[in-house]
């Protein structure tokens, strides 16, 4: 799966502030392990008049088998209502949203200490 988000700017307020507000440096990619894969971030344009932030997630298939066995949490349905119940059209939303979370949980805070004006 794959996010970006771009910002627009000028002299006065240069797009490369976007790091700021996700809390991730423009020239670094940086790289997340989740519980069903990995999740990278990087800019693959990043300058004053433009700045474009990335979110690559990459799954590993064996670990959302691994992950799904069992009972509970993550676990399978009820025998009963498996042939019924598919999670697979809202599978890729909710592990994307768990990577935003999980990469961006400063940045949702919504306070940056380098840039408190901002």
């Amino acid at each position: 799966m794959f996010l970006t988000i771009s910002l627009s700017g000028d002299a006065a307020n240069p797009a490369t502030d976007l790091g700021y507000l996700l809390h991730k440096h423009p020239d670094k990619a940086q790289r997340f392990s989740t519980s069903y894969g990995t999740a990278h971030v990087f800019y693959p344009e990043a300058g004053d008049a433009r700045c474009t932030a990335a979110l690559l997630l990459e799954t590993d298939p064996a670990a959302l088998v691994r992950r799904g066995k069992g009972k509970g949490r993550g676990g399978a349905p009820d025998a009963a209502l498996a042939q019924y119940v598919n999670d697979r059209p809202y599978a890729a939303s909710s592990l994307l949203a768990v990577a935003l979370s999980g990469v961006f949980s400063s940045a949702m805070r919504g306070v940056c200490a380098a840039r408190p004006e901002r």
